[in-house]
C-alpha cells in the first residue's frame, strides 16, 4: 500500500466513525452501520478490521460511538507499517513452517 493509499483510507476510517457518532445513535440503524462498517475495515485493513465488532457489546448504541475504533485501526496499522512517519517498513515476516524448522535443526 502507498502512503497515499493509506491516507485515502485513514479517511475513509474518520467517515465511518462519523457517522457511528452521528446516525449511528439510532437504534437498529446504529448495529447495521457496525456491522457493514466491520465489513468494509476487514477489506480495507485485514483481520484487525474485526476489531470494530466490539462495539456491537453496546446494545444501546449510546456509548460506542464516543470510541473512534475505525479510526483507532487506521493509526495502528499506519504506526505498524510505517505510514505515519515517512519511514515505511517491511511486514514482520511470517512464522516459520514446520518444514523451515526441521530443516534448521539439522
Amino acid at each position: 500500500m502507498t502512503r497515499a493509499g493509506y491516507f485515502a483510507r485513514l479517511a475513509f476510517s474518520i467517515v465511518i466513525d462519523l457517522f457511528d457518532f452521528t446516525l449511528g445513535r439510532v437504534p437498529i440503524f446504529g448495529t447495521v452501520n457496525e456491522g457493514v462498517g466491520t465489513i468494509v475495515l476487514l477489506a480495507m485493513w485485514g483481520p484487525i478490521g474485526l476489531l470494530h465488532l466490539g462495539e456491537l457489546v453496546d446494545v444501546t448504541d449510546q456509548v460506542d460511538g464516543f470510541i473512534p475504533t475505525a479510526t483507532l485501526i487506521a493509526l495502528f496499522v499506519g504506526w505498524r507499517e510505517g505510514h505515519l512517519t515517512g519511514k515505511p517498513r517491511a511486514p514482520p515476516a511470517p512464522p516459520p513452517t514446520p518444514i523451515e524448522n526441521a530443516s534448521a535443526e539439522r
